[in-house]
Parts: structure tokens; C-alpha cells; sequence
């Protein structure tokens, strides 16, 4: 599941030249309708036009069969426990709507770049702009989608690490280097953004201007001592009484 975060591919489709306003509005609408309708023919029907869309959008297939093959045992293990009690309409019902909403959420996936998705969430926090600049959202989203990778890597290197140390069944040898490398990541990037001075422009952001008063006015300058230059023959120097050039005289 986490590589489907990177299953996006610039295509021509009719999705992908959607508006992403549009494809957020169209996933709110069917999760809404696929929990509130019971019906499964109804349901049956959103969960083939959601996999006809997903087909569309022509999305990598090893990510994506293997994102919906967890989805489908998701699915069947609920529809399982649902036989077991004897609902079986209840069980088509469940099972296509997590079908359904988890085959168009890859659609729009699929089919939305980062960067547009960031710009429909900076757009959407442009109302809550008094408690937090809608860039900052933004780059709080994308921190997120960028460490969730990140942390599943780090705890498959780790757990392949112990593994090799013949000590895969400790999970003291699994948690805490993935704990201490994932404070190590978190570390890091707080730095990189010190170093771009993104947190220095929030704060920068929400401080008001002070206006500066007679006492923030810096102290006066004393004046430094006349230099006086020294002449530079011996002609050039006055003459003081009492001596040697005077007495030549």
C-alpha cells in the first residue's frame, strides 16, 4: 500500500484532465452514497463503474494489483465474518463499498500529481489563514505523504537487519533502531527546513510590527578626537622656541 503513493502518471485521460475539485467532489459524493445506500445491485453497480474508472486512468499494474489485492482480502474477510452471522445481504453490500471507494481513491491517485494536490489543499486552508498560513498546510501534507514511505522503510530495513542477526522474533531488535533512525529522518528534515527558513516565515508571519519609539532609538555616536597630520619634511614642521632649528636661526 505505501507505493501506491507514487502511482501517479501524466496521461491524456479524461480524469486526468479533470479538475481535482471535481475529482474530490466525486469521491466524497460516492463514499457518501455507498454508506448511506444499502442495496447491493446499487452498490454491485458503483463497484464496476469505480474498476472501469481505475482501468482508465491506466495506472502501473504490479502497484496496482497489488494495492487492491489488500483491498479485495480486506473486502473478503468482512464479507466472511458477515455469512458467519448469516446477513448475506449486508455481506455484498460491505464488500462493494470497500471495493468501490478504494478502486476510486487510486483513480484520482492516479491520475492528480502532487503538486495539484497541494494546491487544492493550500486552496481549501486559505479560510483558516488567521491561525496558520495555508503554504504552511501544504507543506504539511507533503511532509507527511514523503515520511510515510520513509517510515515503512526504514522498519522493512530494520526487520530485515535483525533477520540477518538471526534475531527476527525480538522485537526489541526491531523497534529501536527503526525508533532511533525515524528521530534521526525527523532530525534531518526539521533541519532542511530551518535551512530554507520555511518555520522563520510562519513565525516571521504571525508577529505584528512594533512601532519603534523614542526609546528604541540607538545611542548617539560620540565623536571621535581630531587626527592631526604630521608634516612631512622638516620645513613643513613650526618652529617651537627654544629649539635646535631655532637656535640655527
Amino acid at each position: 500500500m505505501i507505493s501506491l503513493l507514487g502511482i501517479y502518471r501524466p496521461k491524456r485521460t479524461a480524469l486526468h484532465l479533470a479538475p481535482v475539485w471535481f475529482k474530490m467532489l466525486l469521491l466524497v459524493g460516492v463514499s457518501i452514497t455507498s454508506i448511506a445506500v444499502s442495496d447491493p445491485v446499487t452498490s454491485i453497480g458503483i463497484t464496476a463503474a469505480c474498476l472501469l474508472l481505475l482501468a482508465s486512468t491506466l495506472p502501473p499494474l504490479k502497484a496496482t494489483l497489488k494495492g487492491m489485492g489488500a483491498i479485495i482480502l480486506i473486502a473478503a474477510l468482512t464479507t466472511v465474518f458477515q455469512v458467519l452471522r448469516g446477513d448475506y445481504v449486508r455481506a455484498l453490500d460491505l464488500a462493494g463499498d470497500i471495493v468501490s471507494v478504494a478502486a476510486l481513491a487510486l483513480a484520482v491517485s492516479s491520475s492528480t500529481s502532487m503538486g495539484a494536490m497541494l494546491d487544492f489543499v493550500t486552496t481549501l486552508a486559505r479560510p483558516l489563514r488567521w491561525l496558520l498560513p495555508p503554504e504552511s498546510i501544504g507543506v504539511m501534507v507533503s511532509l507527511t505523504l514523503r515520511a510515510i514511505p520513509e517510515a515503512a522503510q526504514i522498519l522493512t530495513e530494520s526487520r530485515v537487519a535483525a533477520r540477518a542477526r538471526g534475531m527476527d522474533r525480538s522485537p526489541r531488535a526491531i523497534l529501536i533502531p527503526s525508533a532511533s533512525r525515524t528521530v534521526g529522518f525527523a532530525l534531518q528534515l526539521g533541519q532542511a527546513l530551518h535551512a530554507r527558513g520555511i518555520a522563520e516565515h510562519g513565525r516571521a508571519a504571525r508577529i505584528e510590527p512594533r512601532q519603534v519609539t523614542e526609546d528604541d532609538a540607538p545611542p548617539p555616536v560620540l565623536a571621535e578626537p581630531p587626527v592631526r597630520e604630521m608634516p612631512r619634511t622638516e620645513e613643513e614642521a613650526p618652529v617651537r622656541p627654544g629649539s635646535r632649528r631655532e637656535r640655527r636661526r
